[in-house]
């Protein structure tokens, strides 16, 4: 039966058929390139946020892990027979604990800072306080926000701003 239909076409019918065939096998694989295309910059685009987030991950440890190593070297010391330098130590090492917080640290955390970001809040806002103990609260609670933020980071969130 194909090729009754074949042999009454004439040259001309039969060549626009092939051409027919030809355009709509073109338009086709250009169909096909296009999704393949698609897709591979879906994958580019998801490896790429996986390598960002590892460079971000790999970065806030390599910051805690350089923060511990220092809270290390003065915990291990003990102290300094020099009053301003054993304040010094004291100030660095809270610093310390309180950027790497009670996650990395949960019984210094607990013994020298243990309180809540409500109860730090209302610490600096109490004028009855010394003012270099609250400017040393604040400036520790936008250390603490600053860590925040790469955690919202590594979540691939946007990061909390106040």
């Amino acid at each position: 039966m194909g090729t009754a239909i074949v042999r009454f076409m004439t040259p001309m019918d039969l060549n626009n058929l092939i051409q027919s065939l030809v355009v709509v096998t073109a338009v086709g694989a250009s169909i096909v390139a296009l999704i393949i295309a698609s897709k591979d910059r879906e994958n580019a685009r998801k490896i790429a946020a996986e390598d960002r987030q590892t460079s971000i991950r790999q970065a806030r440890l390599l910051f805690e892990w350089e923060a511990a190593k220092r809270l290390s070297i003065i915990e291990a010391r003990g102290g300094h027979s020099d009053p301003v330098i054993s304040k010094d130590m004291g100030a660095e090492s809270l610093a310390l604990i309180g950027l790497l917080g009670a996650e990395r640290v949960p019984r210094m955390w607990a013994r020298r800072v243990g309180k809540t970001d409500a109860e730090l809040t209302a610490f600096v806002e109490d004028e009855t306080n010394q003012q270099y103990l609250r400017d040393a609260v604040e400036a520790e609670r936008a250390v603490q926000r600053i860590i925040d933020d790469l955690h919202a980071l590594e979540k691939d969130a946007a990061p909390r701003r106040k």
